[in-house]
């Protein structure tokens, strides 16, 4: 079995084509220019059918190393199109399932409605924390319908609005609150069970994290070992200074173990898409604690110049942050970790 590191090759050096220049615009920008968003369609970054889970787990760390935000983007897209059983239809995809009142209990927040009539079903609500709204071609939305929260797909119309979100990490993903006004649509979900059909775009969410943290880890530890290699300190390269080694060790260990980790669930879920989701959310947290450790790690060997903003030490710190936060707060995942855990060993 190939390891995710060695498919990603190929991959990395599309990303670095495309992105090595365009990162820092787009994070100050907040946005992805039109060409790329072209040119990430025509390599199949937003193609998921066409892939399998490891090859597109490449594809997602490999565009991490140079812009996280991007990387989200494909993600988020592939997820939507996964909770909405895998549609036909080509196009950028938005999973709007988030409520002005909160992420965490989603069924009691949830106050987007569906109408439906004999032959047509129109959404109305609005959703907060949308990415990929300034792209998508069409909204798998989470609505109130008759039978209980139910998925259905939008199609991008003018009866849809949104206001982009300055958000500070992972920018350039389209975080977007999302406005519904009598949007037509139609239900892609079983009526009533469109929580639980969310959640298999959310595992996949919670594991693409972690590609994005190993995407941050492997950019950071490039820098690490770069930097150490070019800097003379006392008379004697930085890198030769054993805190130094340690903590490339540490990090390069930390990658290591998370890559085998991402690479058995990827494995296991090859063709069906489907992800343990305690793996999923495991690999999720240790991705996040890795990925602030290497950023940081990376800022601290860069000296003054790894706090200039907008620079890439700079941007990956905010990025790392932002991986303990979206697709399932730590703490949420460290209950239902706990859970699991207790189960599991309550009769040994």
């Amino acid at each position: 079995m190939l390891s995710i590191h060695m498919l990603c090759d190929e991959y990395r050096k599309v990303a670095h084509r495309l992105l090595s220049e365009a990162a820092t615009d787009i994070d100050k920008k907040n946005l992805i220019p039109s060409e790329i968003l072209n040119d990430l369609r025509n390599e199949g970054f937003f193609s998921p059918g066409k892939s399998d889970l490891a090859d597109f787990l490449c594809r997602v760390r490999s565009l991490a190393f140079y812009s996280p935000g991007v990387a989200h983007s494909v993600l988020v897209n592939a997820s939507a199109w996964l909770a909405a059983g895998r549609p036909e239809e080509e196009g950028i995809y938005a999973l709007s399932v988030t409520e002005p009142g909160g992420g965490t209990d989603i069924r009691s927040s949830l106050k987007t409605s569906a109408h439906e009539n004999e032959s047509d079903i129109f959404i109305t609500g609005e959703k907060i924390f949308t990415s990929n709204a300034p792209y998508a071609d069409y909204f798998v939305v989470l609505a109130l319908g008759s039978g209980g929260p139910t998925l259905y797909m939008v199609p991008r119309s003018e009866n849809i609005t949104y206001s982009l979100l300055e958000v500070s990490g992972l920018r350039g993903t389209g975080a977007s609150i999302v406005r519904y006004r009598n949007a037509r649509g139609k239900r892609i979900g079983v009526p009533g069970k469109g929580l639980k059909e969310s959640l298999s775009g959310i595992n996949l969410g919670r594991l693409g994290y972690a590609a994005i943290a190993l995407g941050i880890a492997d950019s950071a530890l490039s820098i690490i070992v770069k930097t150490g290699a070019s800097k003379t300190i006392f008379g004697k390269q930085l890198i030769d200074y054993q805190g130094i080694k340690w903590r490339i060790a540490s990090i390069y260990s930390r990658i290591t173990l998370l890559e085998t980790l991402v690479s058995d669930l990827a494995e296991k879920g090859k063709d069906n898409w489907i992800i343990d989701p305690t793996k999923a959310s495991i690999a999720k947290n240790e991705g996040a604690r890795l990925a602030q450790d290497a950023a940081w790690a990376a800022s601290q060997i860069l000296g003054g110049r790894g706090l200039e903003l907008w620079s890439v030490t700079e941007r990956m710190q905010r990025d790392a942050r932002a991986l303990d936060i979206g697709e399932g707060a730590r703490e949420v995942l460290l209950d239902f970790i706990a859970s699991k855990a207790v189960k599991a060993h309550s009769s040994l």
